[in-house]
């Protein structure tokens, strides 16, 4: 489960930097923009709260 939400964190951390990229080429509306913002905004700190901050439990 901790791999998974690591992966998540990860691909929504890309998502914060390629959706403003994408409005800058004009290739989305801005209202799309702002709408991939923030469920990525939302979807990193959902994610990385489940794996961030805790020891291994090896």
């Amino acid at each position: 489960m901790k791999k998974i939400m690591e992966i998540i964190s990860y691909l929504a951390l890309v998502l914060l930097v390629v959706a403003p990229l994408l409005f800058y080429a004009e290739k989305i509306t801005l209202e799309l923009n702002k709408t991939l913002m923030l469920v990525a905004t939302i979807a990193w700190f959902a994610s990385a709260l489940c794996w961030m901050g805790r020891k291994s439990e090896s």
